[in-house]
């Protein structure tokens, strides 16, 4: 099942016995087990009632839910990184595995015992295939465009703001997807938008932290539009954040190929849905990178991508300095604008 599922099976007050939660979405995931807890745990006596185990030993684990609940129905077990779902061999792995295997079919009504995974459990193990039989699974995927917009507007609904779905589209694409980090930009907006009920594209503009692509996407408009101050400025925000010099002109590599992958699918007349699809990219940032793909033709997006492996391979192979590699490349990309 998703977080969704997940939600309205608490609400509905049908909770089980036994969970995995795993996914990259951390920030729903850590609220939904927030949320299991209150809907489990007696108010005030949470910490009477609740063991929190960091990879444990089978007998560690079924000691804690074997505990009976003081003063309340059910005693909540979660248990955090577990080796034996994990790739690599974990200690006495086939034995533990085996045991815990056997236990989990019969759990007491008076446990609800969650496996945490911050990643993806091993298929292959032994443990995780009987879990995916006995347990509730659910994945915590990263939000697609719709259900982040959704989930924009429930944060922002509890300061009294409202953003329009292409300004929450803008968001995502300054700050990241990571919800964590846009949880954040949101109560920055909504402080900096102070009395007005509707965040702006001026609000992001000014306030929003940008992540290294957005800073890119800009230094790119910069450079087709010849405005050298603005890409320098850009260039140094990048150094300044903490990005590498490598790294950046790996950053413009990545933005040039994409762009020529672009011009060589609209050259063969394939769907904007089938482009999408192949660049891997949300319908906002396909439509940046054809606003810029259109500034070139093929032949000028090879020389660039061109330029900058031979530079790349340049670095690495130190012929060449990085200040000096990357300071050449700004320069040559500027002559474009």
């Amino acid at each position: 099942m998703d977080f969704q599922d997940f939600y309205q099976s608490l609400k509905e007050d049908r909770i089980d016995r036994l969970y995995v939660f795993s996914g990259q979405e951390e920030f729903i995931k850590v609220s939904a087990l927030r949320d299991l807890r209150k809907k489990i745990l007696p108010e005030g006596l949470e910490d009477m009632n609740e063991t929190l185990l960091d990879n444990p030993g089978v007998d560690a684990l079924i000691a804690a839910a074997e505990t009976l609940p003081m003063l309340g129905e059910r005693r909540l077990v979660v248990v955090r990184e577990c080796a034996l779902l994990m790739s690599g061999k974990a200690r006495d792995e086939e034995a533990e595995s085996a045991r815990l295997t056997e236990y989990i079919k019969n759990l007491p009504d008076t446990v609800c015992v969650v496996f945490y995974c911050t990643a993806n459990p091993d298929k292959r193990k032994k443990l995780t295939a009987a879990l995916m039989k006995q347990a509730s699974c659910v994945q915590f995927d990263p939000l697609d465009d719709v259900n982040l917009a959704k989930w924009m507007r429930g944060r922002l609904k509890t300061h009294g703001k409202t953003i329009s779905p292409q300004n929450a589209q803008l968001l995502a694409f300054t700050s990241g997807r990571d919800l964590t980090q846009l949880s954040g930009e949101i109560e920055k907006l909504a402080s900096f938008s102070g009395g007005r009920t509707e965040i702006t594209q001026e609000d992001i503009q000014s306030v929003a932290t940008r992540t290294a692509e957005c800073s890119i996407f800009e230094l790119m408009d910069a450079l087709i539009a010849g405005k050298r101050a603005k890409s320098l400025e850009l260039l140094s925000h990048l150094l300044e954040s903490g990005e590498q010099r490598i790294g950046i002109l790996a950053m413009i590599l990545r933005q040039y190929r994409q762009l020529l992958y672009l011009r060589l699918m609209m050259q063969d007349n394939l769907p904007q849905s089938e482009q999408m699809k192949r660049l891997g990219v949300s319908p906002f940032v396909y439509k940046r990178l054809l606003l810029q793909g259109k500034a070139y033709t093929i032949e000028q997006l090879r020389g660039y991508v061109e330029l900058c492996v031979q530079t790349d391979y340049a670095i690495k192979s130190g012929r060449m300095r990085e200040d000096a590699a990357l300071d050449r490349v700004m320069l040559l990309l500027e002559q474009h604008g």
